[in-house]
Formats: structure tokens, sequence, C-alpha cells
């Protein structure tokens, strides 16, 4: 038989198969083969087990996006979300000759996204950190540890989204809350940069170690946070300044001190998750962020092992297996949360080195979903190489896989073609409810041999 006729009939039966779900190995075709190259294509479907787990606000989250503010939900609790952060002195950063006077000193927030009630009255505090921030980026870090048992407020105003200021020239619809700092607080930065007290950046974050920043009243909204800056303007004398350089001449001009990767940002994140997320039998199970819950799922290796040793099958050739959102129960609301558009499904002993090793995903042991809008259902395409791996280990138990929501980052090359640069724990607010009964929640093996 020619190699084109035995690619076509695969291909046909492999159709079929996709077209056909049993939960017994079941051979297909072969019948019109001559019986030295009789190739069989089996399926095998299994069930999965799956349960809701808390991150106990426990992720790693490096990153200079934070998220502010409070969101209570009736099924999935509360979020309270707030951040520490240190300011960036750029090289060759100073203030220009002949300062006349500092104007205005602002804290400044700027952000795009955003989630809950745009009217919610809320309440924006700034304290100032008065010990060295750690090289600690998960998000149960305790802010009361580095503002001291008497915290010096810096800042404090009220906001709501709606309110909060546009940026006229911004493309992505930004935002800005703003709260006064103070003139004095503009001139002990410039004092201190004039007497040489910081000169570069180690230095100025020895002087001003950073901001707590947090919400001391309402509930309804969560914002997150695109830049965190303080901003100083000032007037500065010109000489001879003027058009025809005759005169001195009276300039405005700013200061800049911005939240950048190469200082620490550091989001505290703290959750009320209600018992009835995590009663098994319900047909579902959940996920929410930032760092709230997650779905934690068995894959029965030793089971499928076992099929496939009783049929003398060495490899899967696909195994799918995807997640259907639980429509019915997901809120509809005004005010709903997102639902998060990519997971990662990672071996659960395996998360906390890969988020803070910053691997990438590899598509094999480490693969990620994408939820499809239109039917609500996150698709893992075809897992077998990860089911095939453990099937090869010795294991004295199933393992467990994490399902996380995820973001992830691309930067374009020259060829205009995209590459893959980070995978973070997803930060923005969201839910899902997942169903998790038998019915649905199921792996779907394809097997060929000779």
């Amino acid at each position: 038989m020619k190699v084109k006729s035995i690619f076509a009939i695969v291909s046909c039966f492999i159709t079929l198969a996709l077209g056909s779900c049993n939960d017994d190995l079941n051979p297909i075709g072969g019948s019109i083969q001559p019986p030295s190259d009789t190739i069989s294509v089996i399926t095998d479907t299994v069930g999965v087990k799956a349960r809701t787990v808390s991150m106990r606000d426990s992720v790693y989250a490096r990153t200079i996006n934070g998220v502010l503010g409070k969101y209570e939900d009736d099924l999935f609790g509360t979020i309270k979300s707030d951040y520490l952060c240190q300011y960036y002195f750029p090289e060759g950063g100073k203030f220009l000759d002949n300062l006349l006077q500092i104007d205005s000193v602002q804290f400044v927030i700027d952000f795009n996204t955003f989630s809950g009630d745009t009217l919610a009255p809320m309440g924006l505090s700034v304290y100032k950190v008065a010990t060295d921030l750690p090289q600690n980026f998960y998000t149960n870090i305790n802010p009361a540890k580095y503002i001291g048992d008497k915290p010096k407020l810096l800042a404090s105003e009220a906001y709501t989204i709606s309110g909060a200021k546009r940026l006229a020239n911004s493309t992505i619809n930004q935002r800005e809350i703003i709260a006064d700092l103070g003139v004095p607080f503009g001139m002990e930065i410039y004092n201190a940069w004039k007497n040489k007290t910081f000169t570069d950046n180690a230095s100025f974050n020895k002087f001003f170690k950073g901001t707590y920043v947090t919400t001391n009243f309402g509930s309804g909204s969560l914002i997150r946070v695109l830049y965190t800056s303080i901003d100083i303007y000032y007037k500065y004398n010109d000489v001879l300044g003027n058009h025809d350089q005759t005169k001195d001449t009276i300039r405005t001009s700013l200061f800049s001190l911005t939240v950048t990767p190469e200082v620490m940002q550091l989001n505290s994140i703290k959750n009320k998750n209600p018992e009835e997320l995590f009663t098994e039998g319900t047909g579902a199970s959940y996920m929410k962020t930032p760092a709230g819950v997650y779905t934690e799922v068995v894959f029965p290796i030793k089971q499928i092992k076992a099929n496939m040793a009783s049929r003398n099958i060495k490899t899967i050739n696909t195994a799918l297996f995807s997640m259907k959102g639980y429509t019915e129960k997901e809120s509809t609301g005004k005010y709903e949360l997102g639902r998060p558009t990519t997971l990662l499904l990672i071996n659960k002993d395996s998360v906390d080195v890969f988020f803070s090793g910053r691997q990438l995903y590899n598509g094999k042991t480490t693969i990620i979903g994408e939820r499809n809008k239109t039917n609500n259902i996150y698709n893992f395409s075809n897992i077998a190489s990860l089911i095939n791996a453990y099937k090869d280990m010795n294991l004295d138990e199933d393992p467990t896989f994490a399902i996380i929501p995820v973001e992830i980052a691309y930067t374009v090359d020259a060829n205009n073609s995209k590459i893959l640069t980070g995978v973070f724990n997803y930060l923005q607010p969201s839910t899902s409810i997942i169903r998790n009964d038998e019915k649905n929640m199921r792996l779907e093996l394809i097997y060929s041999k000779f």
C-alpha cells in the first residue's frame, strides 16, 4: 500500500474519532486494510477531578502595575488591594538652576483599567515608608511592618473613577487620581538634592524609602495602576532667557519621580473567600484574581497507563482537555468583574519556581489555555506531550495540576513576529466559574497503533 493512501486512511479515522466520545476503549477501522498494514485508531475518555483551592493571598507579583481599591461580591467575597513602592531617580536627574519657588507637589496615579462602580466614593491615603523595603514580591506582604508604629501621612484624597481626570492626548482612555503632597515635601526633596544627599538612584532610595498607597474608606471599585509618580512643579529664573537674550525670564519646569522596573513595587492583596467556594460536589469550581482562588485538577495518569497496557498501546497521539464555564451561574450584573482570558496549566509543585524564576511556558509540561468568549470555554488544545511525560514516570499517585489565570507579555521583532517575553500572575480583578461535573470535566484521548 502506498504511503499516501495510509495517511489518507489515518486522517479519515482520526476525523471519525474526534467526532465520537465513549467511556470505553474503542478500536476504529482497520477492516479494509491488509493484516500486515493494519492501523488501529482508538479513543478513550477518562474523568478528571477538579476542586477549588485558595491562593492564600500569596502569589509572586513582581510588576510596576499595582491594584488599588476594595470590591465586595455576593458570591466571591471581598478583595482589598494596595501597594508599597519606591521611586526611581534617573541618571542626570536634576532641578534647573536658579530655582525661585516650588508651586505645587502632586502624587499622581495613572490608570486605564478598572472594575466595579465608577460612582463609588473611595478615599486615597499615601504614607511614608519608614524602613527599607525587602526583596519580597509576594502579595501577602504586611505593609504595617514598613510604615512604622506612627505612620506619617503624606497625602489623602477622595475620588471616584468617573471623576478621575481624563488625559486629553491618551489613546488608551487614561485617567489620573491626584493628591496634594504639599510644598514643604517638595522643598525637602529639593534641599536634599542641592546638598548632594542623593546623587543616584541607590542613594535616593536610602534618603526617601518610598510610599504605602492604600484606600482609607469606601468599597466598590478596583483600579489597575499604570504609573505612580511624584511631580514637583517649580519656577526658575532663566538668565537672559528672553527672545533676544537681553533679560531674565521666569519659567516653569517639572521634576518627576516615577515607579519603574528598576525599583520595587510590592502589592499587598487580601481576599475574604466564602466557604461556599470550596464545597465539593456542587458541579462547580472557581477562579478569582488577584491572589484569590484557582482550580486544581488531577489527571488519572495511572488509569490511562493501565488502559494503554491492556491494549499494548505505547503512545498517546492526542489528548484534548478543555474547561467549560458555568455561564448560568456567572454574574451578569452591571458591575461584575471580568473573566480571565488566559490560563496556565502547570504541576502544582512547580508554581512558585515558575513565577519567581520568570520562566516561560513551553507548550509541553506548562501549557496555556485561551478562553473562547462565544461559548465560554477554556481550550488547552492537545496536551498529549504532558500526559505522555507523566505516563512514563514511576508515579505513586496521580499528579495534581494548578490552573491559574495569567497575563502573557510579548515583544515584536524586526519581522513583525511576536516573541514571548513573560508569563505573570494575573493581577486584574476577575472571576470565573467552571463546570466540574463528570459530564464536562474529562480528558479525551486518541491513540493509534499498527
